[in-house]
């Protein structure tokens, strides 16, 4: 009877070992009661204390998508052996401003800290990564949240909210809407006006020793390239540890649509992730 037990209880551990390894990807991991607030979980076959957790967060102009825009994202990243978190977020409005995103970003966190121990993974240090407005987000909550953040990779990233940079063609363009609803603040046109609560979300004016990964488009048609350059610079400025990838002729995607520089791209996000880890 002792050997029968002994066996059943082998068993029953050899199942739950394989289990553990075989897991790729956990779905829809509630860290909140909006429907939007969950995250996907991403594991490698391989798991240490050792082993980067990046989290990622998609774009959509702060206003729509979800977190299947960056699925295949998160799988490659997680297939070059990291813990990818993709979080799913809620969208600015009336209600919901900037702070509140940070909010969901550190709820999400705290998921993911929490389900380390059930995975294997290292819940003390994070990685951040984001697309377009993910790119803002991860930037904005990297520079301001006391998490242990080692790193930031930030793709075609709204990151400047000054007058001439980004409100006044905002605001020429009759887009100025969803600026406001992040920063809960009407902006005002006219000369002289106060745009400290636009500086407020704007990661430019909060940049610490991150290291921190620039990659962007050159022919980008919604965020001027020139925004990523001039953070970089100021980044340099700074002395912050940093890295600019530029990608001829490619758009707001940052040449995500395109397998080489998609694979460039992918390769670098982990590097960087790696590197820093």
């Amino acid at each position: 009877m002792k050997t029968y037990f002994r066996s059943l209880i082998a068993g029953v551990c050899l199942f739950m070992a394989f289990t553990a390894t075989a897991q790729k990807e956990v779905y829809h991991l509630p860290y909140g009661k909006n429907k939007q607030q969950h995250i996907d979980l991403f594991l490698p076959k391989d798991i240490s204390a050792k082993t980067p957790v990046l989290i990622m967060i998609h774009g959509g102009a702060w206003t729509q998508g979800d977190n299947a825009y960056t699925d295949k994202h998160a799988r490659d990243v997680r297939d070059r052996g990291i813990v990818v978190a993709n979080v799913d977020y809620r969208y600015v409005s009336d209600s919901v401003h900037a702070n509140d995103l940070l909010d969901d970003i550190d709820s999400a966190i705290a998921l993911v800290q929490k389900s380390a121990k059930t995975y294997g993974y290292n819940a003390k240090q994070f990685h951040l990564m984001g697309i377009s407005a993910g790119a803002h987000l991860s930037l904005l909550y990297g520079y301001t949240t006391k998490r242990n953040i080692k790193s930031i990779t930030a793709m075609c990233g709204p990151s400047i909210f000054d007058e001439t940079t980004f409100l006044a063609p905002l605001y020429k363009q009759g887009r100025i809407k969803i600026l406001e609803d992040l920063a809960n603040a009407k902006y005002n046109p006219a000369p002289g006006a106060d745009i400290s609560a636009f500086k407020n979300v704007s990661p430019y004016f909060h940049i610490k020793n991150i290291p921190t990964q620039l990659i962007h488009g050159d022919a980008d048609e919604l965020v001027d390239v020139n925004i990523s350059r001039m953070f970089y610079a100021k980044l340099q400025q700074m002395k912050v540890p940093a890295n600019l990838i530029i990608h001829p002729g490619k758009g707001h995607d940052a040449g995500m649509n395109s397998p080489d520089t998609e694979k460039a791209n992918i390769d670098a996000i982990a590097g960087w992730a790696r590197k820093w880890n």
